[in-house]
């Protein structure tokens, strides 16, 4: 009897070792959320339109129009933010994450920059809204600074309301 209640044990042990690995990593998803935001700003700084399409989330895009509606309007808007130097590389922190449901994770990530316009320094703060629908392995991110975040419910219908989402400011350094 001591032996089958030993052996029961062990298996109930072994059983539980695969759910304990299963569970999320706070910690990696951060990582991995960090990584696709840089990437996203990468393309964008590169003029890789097609790419930053493809990093963000299809709702975004269907909001738009589809991708080259949508790829005209990065195109536009970013043109108020682009630096006429090389500037530092932006400072990136995930301020929020959430998970929605089994593995989907949704995330908000602050970037703050400078760039140079007409021979004046100006401070960007803007927030990257991410969702990971693969327990936050890869993340499809918007850049709030490019929207208005009053349309965000209409741009991205699958948004958790327990996100602070803040709009984009821009300051003129002295």
């Amino acid at each position: 009897m001591k032996t089958n209640a030993l052996l029961l044990a062990g298996f109930v042990f072994l059983l539980t070792i695969p759910a304990v690995q299963a569970q999320p990593d706070a910690a990696t998803m951060t990582r991995n959320a960090l990584r696709d935001a840089d990437s996203l700003i990468r393309v964008d700084s590169f003029e890789n339109y097609s790419a930053y399409a493809d990093l963000t989330p299809p709702s975004v895009i269907k909001y738009y129009g589809g991708k080259d509606a949508f790829v005209e309007h990065i195109r536009v808007a970013r043109l108020r933010v682009t630096s006429t130097i090389a500037e530092p590389a932006p400072e990136l922190k995930v301020l929020q994450l959430l998970n929605v449901v089994n593995d989907e994770w949704q995330c908000v990530i602050r970037e703050s920059r400078y760039f140079h316009k007409a021979d004046q320094k100006y401070h960007l703060v803007t927030y990257f809204i991410g969702q990971s629908k693969d327990g936050g392995d890869d993340w499809r991110l918007f850049d709030v600074g490019y929207n208005k975040v009053s349309n965000i419910i209409s741009m991205f219908p699958e948004i958790l309301g327990d996100l602070e989402i803040k709009e984009a400011v821009i300051q003129n350094i002295k």
